[in-house]
């Protein structure tokens, strides 16, 4: 079907009970035609929309699912042979092991071994070996900061690859496809005169929106691998937040009317102050008024309250926030759009940043947020890496990222749930971030899906620069 960005905002409507019962049920062909029944019938223009997106995810959630039981337990067991299936039962137990239930019996999500190595290595290591210490992690990652705070900043040159391949089953030799990369935006922390295109497979144009991308129209070749090259500055400076004192601003002074209408407003269909998030907000506040302090004690409740864990792609989410909030984990977007919505809700500006981690050996998908207070301005806070230092019991890291950042990111979405330049005809496997590369052909009938390609990237060189 053809997608607009403003028809997410349907995804906000409950889907008839006909169609809730099968797909909770699991049975997602028979949703598919449950769907496709209703889509006969003369409906409402809101309700079809609706249906249409939910078709799209029932669609996804078909094969996006595909390890039992045996599967997750034979994983485990290559590594830590000593895994029984209590161990399983104990690792669901703690809570952010994603699964749905199919026929009765669990399915989990293609990402979750590799989140339970991520999340329960010290857990994993003690069930192999009784005698297993963990390694004293809370002064981890201490040296950035204590650098930034001599420095007053910091900042490192990237030079980055990224490529996009289609699989086999996807190509169509000859005809037009349309690629667009992640590429690095304009920002605070990226001035745009350090961004610099330096090579491409095919020719490209540079999209100057807040999803900022290099943008490929290029006939399909069997076999392909399209690539883009390009540097960046990234400018991390410090803000010393710990000799604060109530000034009495609003939160919102110095922004325009219609920045802080924005910035504090809800954005359908994720950004919503249900009655859930209105009772949490208000039980988040207390007492407290000042806002920077407000703010901070809505970074605390997500560093305590939730555990960070690989989740579902967040297409097949109906409320992330919600979703997060109510699970008690997510991952680093789910985390930051929690902390965003709850800092509107309680008239905070907030905002979305996102692109990739970056250092001289890794990079990897990342989202953070950015909030508004009076006298300071704009300011940076990453949930997830603070829930990462509270669980390690690093107070040091855990202060930083409320406030500040680092400089080993590369920034590429400057907003959430934005449009592509130009903008892609059918639906985005992400329409609310910009990461990893979409792509389809320029007739607007094929798309190309989750299955359908894969998205790499490289750092070729990272080094410091005067910050």
């Amino acid at each position: 079907m053809k997608f607009h960005m403003d028809d997410l905002k349907y995804q906000a409507l409950t889907l008839p009970e006909e169609v809730r019962m099968y797909h909770y049920a699991g049975d997602f062909s028979g949703e598919l035609d449950c769907i496709g029944r209703w889509l006969k019938r003369d409906l409402p223009f809101a309700l079809r929309k609706r249906l249409e997106l939910q078709a799209i995810f029932a669609e996804q959630l078909l094969h996006d699912y595909p390890l039992s039981d045996a599967d997750i337990l034979d994983g485990i067991r290559e590594r830590y042979p000593a895994a029984t299936e209590e161990t399983l039962e104990q690792l669901i137990a703690m809570g952010n092991v994603d699964y749905i239930l199919r026929d009765g019996k669990r399915c989990f999500q293609h990402q979750a071994l590799s989140n339970i190595f991520k999340t329960h290595t010290d857990f994993l290591e003690k069930v192999q070996d009784p005698a297993y210490v963990a390694p004293d992690a809370t002064k981890g990652g201490l040296e950035t900061i204590l650098a930034m705070k001599t420095k007053g900043s910091l900042a490192y040159r990237y030079e980055v690859e990224e490529w996009i391949r289609l699989e086999p089953h996807a190509e169509r030799p000859g005809e037009t496809l349309h690629l667009w990369f992640p590429y690095p935006v304009a920002c605070a922390t990226q001035p745009g005169e350090d961004i610099r295109l330096i090579s491409s497979s095919h020719p490209v144009t540079l999209t100057g929106t807040v999803h900022r991308t290099a943008f490929m129209e290029v006939p399909c070749q069997a076999g392909a691998t399209y690539r883009v090259r390009f540097s960046f500055v990234n400018r991390a400076k410090y803000v010393d937040l710990s000799h604060h004192t109530p000034s009495g601003i609003p939160a919102g002074e110095g922004l325009t009317p219609a920045e802080l209408e924005e910035y504090t407003a809800e954005q359908y269909p994720h950004i919503r102050f249900t009655p859930f998030i209105r009772e949490l907000a208000a039980e988040i506040k207390g007492d407290e008024t000042d806002p920077l302090r407000l703010a901070r004690r809505v970074y605390d409740w997500i560093c305590d309250h939730v555990r960070y864990s690989y989740v579902r792609d967040y297409l097949l989410i109906e409320n992330i926030p919600e979703f997060v909030l109510t699970n008690g984990y997510g991952d680093c977007g789910t985390m930051a759009l929690a902390f965003i919505t709850l800092c509107r809700v309680l008239g905070i500006p907030a905002k979305w940043q996102s692109g990739s981690s970056c250092s001289p050996d890794h990079i990897g998908s990342h989202d953070w947020s950015m909030f508004y207070v009076a006298p300071y301005g704009w300011l940076y806070c990453d949930p997830s890496y603070g829930e990462g230092a509270a669980r390690a019991g690093n107070q040091m890291r855990r202060d930083h990222y409320f406030g500040n950042l680092d400089p080993f990111r590369l920034v590429a979405s400057n907003e959430f749930q934005q449009p592509l330049t130009p903008d892609k005809a059918l639906c985005r496997m992400d329409p609310y971030d910009n990461q990893n590369g979409e792509a389809e052909y320029a007739d607007g009938v094929h798309n190309i899906f989750f299955d359908d390609q894969t998205h790499g990237r490289q750092v070729l060189s990272a080094e410091e620069v005067e910050g």
